[in-house]
């Protein structure tokens, strides 16, 4: 295993808006095809208020350079993803507002920007057919995808807390099917609410699609929101304790099948968060994501017995039945901030999981550790090394093939690197 890490670039936070460039979780902003890098940047511009007080820069990797190939001149409020086709194009997702720069928020309209090989300088911005007239906003929890082998794009965006919309983009660069995806019930709540999912991971192939996403809705026990309300000052707090997955086998023909319940953690106020998604040759839908059991800042009054427990979690699933299920990695009673991961597929279809590990160490120091797991077609786990760079990942994208980067030997990686949340870092693995 070879790896390398440097500096992309660097930003001032200059008004908070609630994103930051890895926002987009679900989707990616690095993409690599034919040994060329691409990275969505993200920044904020001075001057301009929240909350659509940021821009998109798209850069390129040459040599030991990053060229800048666009700097966007619409504000925005979150990053934009990047998908690519094989014969080299660059797709961006964006959602520029449309009001003056002084509205705190208001009507966004979602384009597509499209560059052209070999120099990128050719571009063209393609507005989003929908199934019906819908005025987006600056929250558009976005999703993009690409499926390389019939040059085929997936946009979801979300519209409120009921359902998002979908277009999908065929390989003669049209529009040419729409609909709309609605979010699960919640019928165990107090109040039975749709369950809103964000940062959803969505893969397209041979017209399937798939998605995993997490709640993100108001704390729905009044109980513990009034709490909370004590301890932020705030009157929200968002609830992330459960994570879903849907499928169509044709989304040109056929719809979604209802929401599949992956895991939750609701009796004690955990934490769930999907982290990736991949479906195999055979059909075999693999799912990663991330489970706390417990909210630390209620155990004492709600949960005293409760012991803290963190676990990265992998399953294996076919036809929307659950084949295996285990954790990946599982730590207890440790003060970890964050566990994320992403899967990665090489030119021999071996799977591997890049993770990070992020928290305070026994002198109440921030740490990090990345690892590289290699799992078999159980999931089982053949191999763990730890990926020494300079500046562990705390949190991180990769050029992956739900975003049309093709199965490769090599990783890469855009993040924030440890200790520094202004900076934004490439990092590559070359796997033996």
């Amino acid at each position: 295993m070879r790896f390398y890490q440097e500096k992309i670039y660097q930003f001032e936070w200059f008004n908070q808006n609630g994103t930051g460039p890895l926002w987009c979780l679900g989707s990616s902003c690095i993409a690599a095809i034919d040994k060329k890098i691409f990275v969505s940047a993200w920044e904020q511009v001075k001057h301009i208020p929240p909350l659509n007080c940021a821009r998109w820069i798209l850069y390129k990797k040459t040599n030991s350079n990053w060229k800048i190939l666009k700097v966007d001149n619409q504000f925005t409020r979150e990053p934009a993803p990047v998908c690519v086709l094989n014969d080299g194009r660059i797709f961006v997702s964006a959602n520029p507002f449309m009001l003056e720069k002084e509205a705190y928020q208001g009507v966004s309209m979602p384009v597509v920007h499209q560059f052209f090989p070999p120099d990128y300088k050719k571009e063209i911005k393609q507005p989003v057919y929908w199934c019906e007239p819908v005025t987006f906003w600056e929250h558009s929890y976005r999703n993009f995808a690409t499926d390389v082998a019939n040059c085929q794009i997936v946009l979801f965006h979300n519209k409120g807390y009921e359902k998002a919309y979908w277009s999908l983009l065929d390989k003669n660069g049209k529009w040419s099917h729409s609909g709309k995806l609605y979010w699960p019930w919640g019928y165990g709540y107090e109040i039975p609410q749709r369950i809103r999912l964000c940062y959803n991971n969505v893969l397209i192939k041979n017209s399937a699609v798939y998605v995993f996403g997490t709640s993100d809705i108001v704390e729905p026990n009044p109980v513990w929101r009034q709490y909370k309300r004590q301890i932020t000052g705030r009157e929200w707090d968002f609830d992330f304790r459960r994570v879903f997955f849907s499928f169509t086998p044709d989304i040109k023909k056929e719809p979604f099948i209802y929401w599949i319940e992956i895991a939750e953690r609701e009796k004690t106020a955990g934490y769930v968060r999907n982290a990736d998604l991949y479906v195999d040759d055979n059909g075999i839908v693999h799912l990663l994501w991330v489970e706390k059991n417990c909210d630390e800042r209620l155990r004492e009054k709600f949960f005293p017995d409760e012991i803290l427990t963190y676990s990265l979690k992998y399953a294996q699933m076919k036809n929307g039945k659950m084949i295996e299920k285990k954790d990946i990695l599982f730590f207890t009673e440790e003060k970890i901030s964050n566990i994320w991961g992403r899967f990665h597929i090489t030119s021999e279809k071996r799977l591997f999981i890049f993770v990070a590990v992020s928290g305070l160490d026994e002198q109440q120091k921030q740490r990090a550790i990345n690892y590289l797991i290699e799992i078999d077609s159980t999931g089982n786990i053949v191999s763990k090394e730890t990926v020494r760079f300079t500046k562990p990942f705390t949190i991180f994208h990769t050029a992956g093939i739900r975003n049309g980067s093709p199965p490769s030997n090599v990783i890469h990686i855009y993040g924030h690197p440890q200790g520094i949340d202004n900076e934004v870092w490439y990092g590559s693995i070359e796997i033996n």
